[in-house]
């Protein structure tokens, strides 16, 4: 054998281990390569994150349960009344000073005699001695709201497990309102409500 042909013998069995370890570092970085992907597509896709507003809402609808949960607890009825009522005439007050409303009084007559002959949209009806009030309209746009909604922008979602003890700020608001109207006592009884289960925010008012 001469030194050509050994020469040639030696160089087809360098390339032949150079081939060999190309493919073997090939299979192995292809299987790594189909490993990752497996484990990729394996692993579980996170949750989508929430927005601040969202995050925010969330906290502030669980505070207000565990707030009224409280509430529920330590005050008795009565005390729960008189605190969520004020509230109620607090925040009545307020919208009058920020929208610089002028309150015309009227007498109950007239009250009566525009609720016979003008409210045809079921927000008014005379029952006996007693008016019937109920929510017709979202208090930011004016505008028909559906049954079913709250039309408090706080709890307007209704969260579950929100105490009914909520809901007694709105008697407090209607009082206020149909106080500062009529410019004699009201007594206002809560009738039904959205966060209850009914289908509007009903109230039942007696006037002095």
């Amino acid at each position: 054998m001469n030194d050509d042909a050994m020469n040639r013998k030696e160089f087809l069995a360098n390339v032949g281990k150079v081939y060999l370890g190309t493919c073997a570092c090939a299979l192995v970085s292809g299987v790594s390569q189909v490993y990752a992907q497996d484990s990729q597509s394996s692993a579980p896709t996170p949750p989508p994150q929430k927005s601040r507003s969202d995050t925010r809402l969330e906290f502030a609808e669980n505070w207000l349960k565990r707030f009224f949960a409280v509430l529920d607890e330590n005050l008795d009825p009565a005390t729960r009344m008189k605190i969520m009522a004020a509230n109620g005439r607090a925040c009545y007050l307020n919208w009058i000073t920020e929208t610089n409303q002028q309150i015309k009084p009227i007498t109950l007559e007239k009250l009566k005699a525009w609720i016979a002959s003008k409210a045809n949209d079921g927000s008014y009806e005379i029952d006996g001695n007693s008016i019937l009030f109920q929510y017709m309209s979202a208090a930011e746009t004016g505008q028909a709201a559906a049954e079913g909604a709250c039309l408090c922008p706080l709890v307007e979602s209704k969260p579950a497990g929100l105490s009914a003890t909520y809901c007694l700020c709105s008697v407090g608001y209607v009082k206020a309102m149909h106080e500062k109207l009529l410019q004699r006592p009201v007594e206002v009884e809560l009738a039904e409500s959205v966060l209850m289960g009914g289908k509007r925010c009903r109230f039942k008012m007696t006037v002095g």
